[in-house]
């Protein structure tokens, strides 16, 4: 005998693929940590600004050792490391530092420097993300990783 939702069953959504704890979940804010230090550097001790590189390049080893660990691709682990490198500390890091010092110049307000490098880090995820991407993709993933582009 049929259940009475054998129709509901049909159209439901088909469960959800496998979550990356790195990339699906709140953990990927992890990533994010050295931004938050290049937008409080003019106001926290040295130790806490290096402190915040600390937690995102532990991240991206944790991810990059997830992807590897999966199916034991080190093309797959090291195409991993190199774009969440590039992706969520190098770049991202460079224009906050960059938004950071061009505010502190513009103004003596202690602050503004911190709130401007804060608003730039949403607007720039993104962007970074896909040069990233495009980067790795006309470059290290054919050639040198020999790992299919991005999706």
């Amino acid at each position: 005998m049929a259940s009475p939702n054998a129709a509901s069953d049909a159209s439901a959504p088909p469960p959800p693929a496998s979550v990356d704890l790195y990339r699906d979940t709140p953990v990927r804010f992890l990533g994010y940590a050295n931004e938050l230090g290049e937008s409080f550097k003019p106001l926290i001790p040295r130790v806490a600004y290096f402190g915040t590189y600390g937690v995102a390049c532990a991240y991206v080893a944790a991810d990059a050792n997830d992807k590897y660990q999966r199916d034991g691709d080190v093309a797959r682990g090291v195409d991993a490391l190199i774009w969440q490198a590039l992706a969520s500390v190098i770049v991202p890091g460079f224009v906050v530092n960059r938004v950071v010092a061009a505010a502190g110049r513009a103004t003596t307000r202690p602050m503004v420097p911190t709130f401007c490098g804060l608003a730039s880090i949403p607007l720039i995820i993104k962007p970074i993300d896909h040069a990233v991407d495009a980067a790795m993709d006309a470059s290290l993933r054919p050639y040198v990783l020999k790992t299919p582009p991005s999706d």
